[in-house]
């Protein structure tokens, strides 16, 4: 093992690293490497609860150990992007939510439907370790796959071709009876040396008889051919009336050959429909080799409950072997399967979208930039241009998917058969329909931001919408290193649809967008029902699964389009008067009927910001509300000290604590003009309250007290601030009121806390609110 210096890890990981000492399901946790690059690698043991049975042998039946080493590679810009996770080397690769991967390197488990580092932001680091410690507790009880999440499709590490399918057409052949359909496909063929791809459209007509089957291929251009072929639907008969056959035990892909897939058929209880027809085909062309061109096989494999990513139960597995002669078929281990990926062609049951392209006149539109092409950014662009007002810049480095046109607002263009385009490319044909025509950058948002020259060109646009509701991009928005910062708003839907969301900040980013997201936790949080659709567990559940982000919250397209619509207004509103001293927070909700909307706006006046007196210092921000109570309470106490806690949340990518509310100090206080000594009566109460109302969004920062003359903090308020940095995992702030201003202590544990408990206090001062 390397040797690492503790001193020079960055200060995240370090932070991270002692919340995983701290996990009650962490055992030990080592410092293996850092690269050249700044990564750390971290191995970090986990002990794996196993039932009682198993305990003994240390280890279940599936292999999962009662302490598994993990290895954690943490990046140079952790937490901004979250660390890549690695199992032991022979870690059995059975289990379903594993990353397709080459089989030479360590299995990554996959712990959380869609991005580790939204989940970092979201939950802490504390939630992205539960999330791995539940995916080893359940992979251990073979217990991954979830009914209420749905069923993990078999994973391939590589896929070789692609088919093109309508998979609620092929579902539907699907009888009591079992069967084995012949369709007839189109198939191109693209071969650069010893690679060779095969695009299949199986989409093309209904079942025929297999003696009708044609095989044939003819050139295109060179290393390019287009052919005909046929593809088989493969599906098991009923065990008896109303009973399906059932697969309910998860395989990980192991088909090689003919042989093999002979198996497989055996094992998904269709052998006896698949073999007559290959049979078939074996006899009807000729014995002597010949051009090869693809046959496929598709098994519809009938699950416990609905695949992820699907309404149905049946699943579908394909696979393409090359038909050269009879011998591909009749000799098992002659036949070479190769494995293809599935794309769902464009299809009514896929699309719901209806949009037009009318214009609203002929008045020129002012430049601003969506960040974001996604199902709300699509329809608000969309909407901003029927007004004239179309985006002049596009950024969004995602690509087109079939079941995105079922709630965006996007008009398709492509043939089935072709690569899926960038989101933005496919808007901005939409917005050049009415005839708006748009940059466009597909690079990724948080890149550009990273950049001096990213910065600047979306600055130039004058005002930047954030619709990808990403926290990750909210706080580089809002803490970028702007040389002319521009506008900056955003607007999404939050509480699993239910409600629509909007920010702008004020002049210069004060408020910026993540004070603004600080204040409406609390806002929200002071709402019952509110609250309750938006902190409920069923719209912050966190499932695990590879491809279960593929839908985020599943909703009908209305649903979307009518909180949509409502976003576009204010941000039309927005548009038309850009300048504003102060941030506004808009938010709207659907009634329980489905169709009534209510909706609220909040001005917030800017903050009182104490920024860092170094580059990797730490700031404090506060809110005007806090400001006014602070000061209100030091009015009250006129020659006496008096104080309270502070309310609020730690921004981890800009390393600064953001105050929205405080807790006045507890009855057994005492007040003097020596001293404030702050009571406990009460107190964890108020702060649980906080906490629960607001899912955990808000939190206690540390205290604040007044001096009743100018001057810094004492020796204790900085014996007070290590004291209590000792007591928890991230940074604690002592705010300082004073007659004029504010200054603060900070206090941390210091690097070399892995090595020992040592804590570090910084202080920061401002004589004056910095406006």
């Amino acid at each position: 093992m390397d040797t690492v210096d503790p001193i020079l890890i960055p200060t995240a990981t370090t932070r991270a690293l002692r919340l995983a000492a701290a996990h009650p399901a962490v055992r030990a946790v080592r410092l293996a490497h850092q690269a050249a690059d700044g990564s750390v690698v971290a191995e970090v043991d986990i002990a794996v609860t196993l039932p009682n049975r198993w305990r003994p042998e240390g280890e279940s039946p599936n292999g999962v150990r009662a302490l598994e080493k993990v290895s954690l590679v943490f990046p140079r810009n952790f937490p901004a992007w979250a660390p890549s996770i690695y199992l032991r080397a022979d870690f059995n690769r059975a289990h379903p939510h594993i990353n397709p991967g080459p089989a030479d390197q360590p299995p990554q488990p996959c712990i959380v439907a869609g991005s580790s580092s939204e989940l970092i932001q979201a939950r802490g680091f504390d939630g992205f370790l539960d999330q791995l410690v539940d995916w080893l507790d359940d992979a251990a009880i073979a217990a991954l796959n979830d009914p209420a999440q749905g069923w993990e499709p078999v994973r391939r590490d590589n896929i070789d071709d692609n088919i093109v399918i309508d998979g609620s057409a092929i579902r539907a052949l699907a009888d009591p009876g079992g069967g084995c359909a012949v369709v007839p496909i189109t198939f191109f063929l693209f071969e650069d040396g010893s690679r060779k791809v095969y695009v299949v459209n199986q989409c093309i007509g209904t079942p025929i008889k297999v003696e009708n089957a044609q095989f044939g291929r003819g050139a295109l251009a060179d290393g390019a051919w287009k052919g005909v072929s046929v593809g088989l639907v493969v599906w098991a008969r009923e065990v008896g009336p109303e009973k399906p056959f059932i697969v309910d035990e998860y395989l990980p892909e192991t088909v090689v050959t003919i042989a093999d897939l002979r198996k497989r058929a055996e094992r998904y209880g269709c052998l006896a429909e698949l073999d007559p027809k290959l049979n078939h085909i074996a006899f009807g062309v000729p014995s002597l080799p010949f051009k090869p061109v693809p046959v496929t096989v598709t098994f519809l494999v009938r699950r416990p409950y609905d695949v992820i990513g699907t309404h149905s139960p049946i699943e579908l597995c394909s696979y393409l072997t090359e038909l050269t002669s009879a011998d591909d078929v009749i000799k098992a281990q002659v036949g070479q399967v190769r494995l293809p990926g599935l794309r769902e062609r464009l299809s009514l049951s896929i699309l719901r979208s209806a949009s037009g392209d009318a214009e609203t006149g002929d008045q020129p539109r002012r430049p601003w930039a969506l960040v974001g092409c996604g199902s709300v950014g699509s329809k608000i662009a969309i909407h901003m241009a029927r007004r004239g007002q179309g985006p002049s810049l596009l950024v969004d480095r995602s690509l087109m998917a079939p079941h995105n046109y079922a709630r965006h607002g996007l008009l398709p263009s492509q043939a089935d058969v072709a690569p899926m385009p960038p989101k933005a490319s496919v808007l901005a044909e939409g917005l050049a329909a009415l005839k708006q025509q748009p940059a466009e950058d597909k690079s990724d948002a948080i890149d550009l931001l990273d950049i001096a020259i990213g910065r600047s060109k979306l600055a130039k646009e004058g005002f930047v919408l954030n619709t990808t509701a990403s926290t990750v991009v909210r706080e580089c928005l809002a803490f970028g290193a702007w040389e002319d910062r521009p506008l900056i708003g955003e607007a999404h839907l939050l509480g699993a649809g239910r409600v629509a969301y909007a920010a702008f900040e004020g002049a210069g980013g004060n408020p910026n967008l993540s004070d603004l997201a600080a204040e409406s936790y609390r806002l929200i949080g002071n709402e019952a029902v509110l609250r309750q659709i938006v902190f409920s567990a069923h719209a912050e559940a966190v499932t695990v699964g590879q491809g279960c982000s593929a839908v985020t919250f599943p909703m009908a397209d209305s649903r979307v389009s009518t909180l949509a619509a409502g976003l576009s207004e204010v941000v039309a509103q927005r548009q038309e008067v850009r300048k504003t001293v102060e941030g506004h927070i808009a938010y709207g909700r659907i009634g329980e009927d489905g169709l009534s909307q209510a909706w609220e706006r909040h001005e917030v006046q800017p903050w009182v910001v104490l920024p860092a007196k170094t580059p990797s210092g730490i700031a404090v921000r506060i809110s005007s509300r806090v400001n006014e109570k602070i000061r209100a309470e030091i009015a009250a106490r006129p020659g006496r000290e008096t104080g309270g806690v502070i309310v609020g949340r730690f921004s981890q990518i800009a390393n600064a604590f953001q105050i929205v509310d405080v807790i006045s100090a507890p009855p057994d206080s005492s007040f003097s003009a020596e001293k404030f000594t702050l009571g406990t009566q009460g107190l964890n109460t108020a702060i649980g309250g906080i906490i629960k109302n607001t899912g955990g969004s808000l939190y206690a920062l540390g205290t604040w007290h007044n001096h009743l003359i100018k001057s810094g903090p004492s020796l204790l308020d900085a014996e007070t601030g290590a004291k209590l940095a000792l007591r928890q995992l991230f940074p604690v702030l002592l705010l300082i009121a004073l007659p004029e201003g504010y200054t603060f202590l900070s206090a941390e544990v210091a690097h070399t806390a892995l090595l020992g408990e040592t804590a570090t206090a910084s202080e920061g001062r401002r004589d004056r609110a910095d406006r």
